[in-house]
């Protein structure tokens, strides 16, 4: 995962966190009860705070729609908890640690917690964010798994209502290798020169994360990766590797292993995918849904007017 994409949604995912405590206190009155769970305008403001970091230098006007927003996705996250706690739904450590683990990828865990704070996250609360995660997940495949079933035939028939979508530009399939001097890839250069395995090489040698997939970069087409990749990329044959190349990044070495060219991608190809797809889009419409109804269903109260006056100061 690119590091300024993975640096956003750990922005936006702790934004999400769980409201620790909010049962321990009984405040008079509440900011906002849900069911019987509440949370007190000291709590509220540290979630602000949070969600909108420089919520403080705009208008009192301009502030009041933001805290009515997350008042509305605060009151969602607590009728999930609420029923993740009536139906017993919890999160083991070891389900955590897995989760920290795929998220991180190719990412050594010191890398990791670099990304946590350049995004301005400790661990502890990193981990607070993804076990709410988890346990939405769990909340929902427990309350609406049974809806998301997707045929073949249905599949098919989006496949052939939506073929533009499917469409591939000519692509290349490379590997790369990242180093912080000239001298050090011309090194490594000499050694695929004399006939050694890029990717071996790449996982000895390269400073890229993903130097543990021997430098794989997949498959991608013209514009997906920053311009120097593309100059160098598509310029080189199958079966080639690069002279060294200066990026922002430092200096690389690239190997183009295959090309493809551009066409309509075959149904059997993107089968899985449209099907994970629909399904994903159902659950979403499912689990709103269901959200509605609980919402309907559980006393909810906001004061308003505590709210106001706080953002009229």
């Amino acid at each position: 995962m690119p590091y300024q994409l993975l640096c956003n949604w750990l922005i936006l995912l702790i934004c999400l966190t769980g409201l620790n405590g909010c049962q321990q206190q009984q405040p008079q009155p509440p900011l906002l009860q849900v069911g019987q769970r509440q949370l007190t305008l000291q709590q509220f403001d540290r979630e602000l705070q949070l969600s909108y970091p420089d919520l403080s230098q705009l208008p009192a006007a301009d502030r009041l729609p933001l805290k009515k927003q997350l008042v509305n996705r605060l009151i969602e996250r607590e009728l999930i908890l609420a029923e993740a706690q009536r139906i017993d739904i919890q999160v083991t450590p070891d389900e955590l640690d897995a989760a920290m683990v795929q998220l991180r990828g190719n990412y050594s865990a010191e890398e990791y917690l670099q990304i946590l704070r350049d995004a301005g996250q400790s661990l502890q609360s990193w981990k607070a964010a993804l076990k709410l995660k988890l346990i939405t997940m769990k909340v929902s495949d427990a309350v609406i798994s049974a809806q998301v079933l997707v045929s073949d035939a249905e599949a098919e028939k989006y496949y052939l209502a939506q073929r533009d979508e499917f469409r591939r530009p000519a692509e290349l399939r490379a590997r790369q290798m990242l180093f912080s001097t000239v001298e050090d890839a011309k090194r490594v250069l000499s050694k695929l020169e004399e006939g050694g395995d890029f990717a071996s090489l790449a996982r000895e040698h390269s400073l890229s994360p993903d130097r543990e997939d021997g430098g794989d970069l997949g498959y991608f087409s013209q514009g997906q990766l920053p311009p120097e990749f593309d100059q160098a990329l598509f310029k080189l044959p199958a079966g080639q590797v690069s002279a060294p190349v200066t990026s922002p990044y430092g200096i690389h070495l690239f190997l183009v292993e295959r090309r493809r060219r551009a066409g309509l991608r075959a149904f059997a190809a993107v089968k899985t995918e449209i099907v994970a797809k629909l399904a994903q889009q159902r659950e979403e419409d499912a689990f709103h849904q269901w959200l509605e109804g609980l919402h309907r269903s559980t006393v909810v109260s906001v004061n308003w007017e505590l709210l106001t006056t706080k953002t009229a100061r």
